[in-house]
C-alpha cells in the first residue's frame, strides 16, 4: 500500500471538523452519488476485508501533523509558576512539523497550537411533522473558521494517485459536513495525491493519524478518546432513526507499539445502524515514530 498526501483548501467556515472517519464517509457517499449503488457496495466489501483499499487520516495544517501524545512523567521538584506556564503552553500545542516523519516535506523547526477560531450561530428548531418552525425554537451551533486555508490529509491506499485524487474530489464536490445548504463546508482539492516517504521505517512505535478502534494486537497504547454518535445523510437523512450507534474512538496522536509491522490500525465497523449497509470508519493510517 502507498501513503499519499492530499492538500485541501477551505473556502468557508465549517460546522464539522476534518476528522478521518467523517472524511472517509464523504468518500463513500461520493462513490455512491457518482458511480452508483453497486460501486459503493463493492467498495465497502473491499474495505471490510483484511486489506482495505483506502484508509484516510484526519486533516492537519499544511506541512504539519498531529503531535504524538507524550508519555506521562512524574513531576520532579517544586512546581513553580514558570514551570506551570510551560506545562499549559505545551498542552496547547496540537501540531508539529511533518518533516520529522517524512523526508519529502519542507523542514519546519517550530510547533503549532490550534488553527481554528470558533463562534456560535443560531438555528431554528423545525417540527418535522408540519415542516414549520417551533415557537421560541432556537438552539446554538458552533462553527469553525480556519486561520489558514490549506490542510493536508494522508490516505493509505491500493489505488493509484489519480484514483485517490478523484475520490477526494467526488467526496467534496457537494460540500463537507453539516449545514452545507447554507454555505458551510466548502472545500476543494488544492493539490492531488502524491506519495510521501517515511523516515522512521523499522521502528516498533507508531502514531495514529486519525480516529480508530483497537483491533490489531497492539501494546502500550496511550491515547485520548472521544465519543462518536454518527449521523447518516443523503437519502437516509429522512428515515425514522438518522443516528448510528454510539462508538468510542481513540483520537489522532495516539501512540502504541506493535511486534509486527503495521500500516494502519483499527477496522471498518458494521452493525452500527438498523440498515446493514451503513458502516462506521474506525481505522486510520499509522506512521512509525522514533
Amino acid at each position: 500500500m502507498t501513503l499519499y498526501r492530499i492538500t485541501l483548501e477551505i473556502h468557508s467556515s465549517l460546522v464539522t471538523l476534518l476528522k478521518g472517519d467523517t472524511l472517509w464517509g464523504h468518500i463513500a457517499w461520493g462513490i455512491a452519488n457518482r458511480e452508483g449503488d453497486e460501486a459503493v457496495a463493492a467498495f465497502l466489501e473491499q474495505e471490510k476485508s483484511g486489506q482495505p483499499p483506502l484508509i484516510v487520516s484526519s486533516a492537519f495544517p499544511k506541512d504539519m501533523i498531529c503531535k504524538p501524545l507524550p508519555e506521562p512523567k512524574l513531576r520532579e521538584g517544586t512546581l513553580t509558576r514558570e514551570k506551570y506556564a510551560d506545562i499549559k503552553k505545551n498542552k496547547k500545542i496540537q501540531y508539529e512539523a511533518a518533516s520529522q516523519y517524512f523526508s519529502n516535506t519542507p523542514d519546519m523547526s517550530y510547533k503549532y497550537s490550534a488553527f481554528f477560531k470558533t463562534r456560535q450561530f443560531m438555528h431554528n428548531v423545525i417540527n418535522r411533522a408540519t415542516n414549520t418552525v417551533l415557537d421560541q425554537g432556537l438552539y446554538a451551533v458552533e462553527e469553525y473558521w480556519a486561520e489558514i486555508s490549506e490542510w493536508d490529509v494522508y490516505a493509505l491506499s491500493l489505488f493509484d494517485a489519480a484514483r485517490v485524487t478523484q475520490l477526494f474530489e467526488m467526496a467534496l464536490e457537494n460540500g463537507y459536513g453539516a449545514d452545507t445548504s447554507t454555505g458551510k463546508g466548502r472545500i476543494s482539492v488544492k493539490q492531488g495525491a502524491e506519495p510521501v516517504v517515511a523516515k522512521n521505517k523499522g521502528s516498533a512505535t507508531y502514531m495514529a493519524l486519525g480516529p480508530f478502534v483497537r483491533h490489531q494486537n497492539i501494546e502500550n497504547l496511550r491515547a485520548d478518546i472521544f465519543v462518536r454518535t454518527g449521523r447518516i445523510g443523503g437519502m437516509f437523512a429522512s428515515v425514522l432513526s438518522p443516528y448510528k450507534k454510539t462508538v468510542l474512538l481513540y483520537d489522532e496522536g495516539a501512540v502504541f507499539t506493535s511486534k509486527t509491522p503495521l500500516e494502519y490500525a483499527g477496522a471498518l465497523l458494521s452493525g452500527v445502524h438498523k440498515d446493514k449497509r451503513i458502516c462506521q470508519s474506525a481505522f486510520t493510517p499509522v506512521i512509525a515514530i522514533a
